[in-house]
């Protein structure tokens, strides 16, 4: 005989078998890994735009030396006929002393179209040069934003200046300071252990750039420092040739 107590067993275990439970769960969105770009790419990169700017800088001057002939033609062929027109007209030799004086002004302005022509080849090589350091730089900080080893290396050579120190700081930028951070063990063994280093922010450093602290001076350095003492070496050079 079937109790009651058995029948509402029953009936609960098949009611509770009849629900079931859904949790949604959020599968995880898929994010595009970053393109990694090697150091060859990068260096094409900027080879192929220091090309371009060189082809445009040549474009521009082909289209200056044009011009600058066929306006030293137009100013000959005037004072040609001017002066001939002169000396037709009135017979003497009046005519042709202003056919020889427009010449000799035709040869001034000719001198100085050419004085002004090379100072613009001048300028051009300046601007190349300056373009070819620019490029260095933009590929060097690029490297540094994608290679801890390159930052490690740049700090390294600063610190390696105090060797005989018992207790340097290392600032940088607001910037660079996590990642420096991170070089913190390394930068501990630099000088086998004997000095002590800190790390500081300084906000008027430029990125890539530290500065190194000890009891007795301070040295700067870095990608900004160092593309700004050399751009400025290269100016005082091409003003001396």
């Amino acid at each position: 005989m079937i109790s009651l107590s058995n029948v509402i067993k029953r009936k609960i275990v098949f009611e509770r078998d009849q629900k079931t439970i859904f949790h949604q769960t959020s599968s995880p969105q898929a994010v595009d890994p970053e393109p990694i770009v090697s150091y060859e790419e990068m260096m094409n990169e900027g080879q192929e735009r220091l090309q371009q700017q060189q082809a445009v800088l040549e474009q521009q001057e082909q289209a200056q030396r044009a011009a600058l002939e066929q306006e030293r033609i137009a100013v000959l062929e005037e004072a040609r006929q001017q002066g001939y027109a002169d000396g037709f007209e009135s017979g003497q030799q009046a005519g042709q002393n202003v056919y020889q004086q427009r010449i000799e002004e035709t040869n001034q302005f000719t001198h100085r179209l050419e004085q002004m022509f090379a100072d613009r080849i001048v300028m051009m090589e300046d601007e190349l040069c300056a373009l070819s350091l620019q490029l260095t730089h933009q590929f060097l900080e690029r490297l540094h934003d994608t290679d801890e080893e390159a930052l490690y290396q740049t700090i390294h050579k600063l610190i390696l200046q105090f060797r005989d120190r018992e207790k340097l700081i290392v600032y940088t930028s607001a910037e660079d300071f996590e990642r420096v951070v991170l070089l913190e063990e390394r930068l501990h063994t630099i000088l086998g252990g004997t000095a002590t280093i800190s790390l500081r922010i300084d906000p008027e450093l430029a990125a890539r750039d530290f500065r190194i602290d000890s009891e007795n001076g301070a040295i700067t350095g870095g990608l900004s420092t160092g593309y700004d003492l050399l751009l400025a070496q290269l100016s005082e050079v091409l003003q001396d040739v």
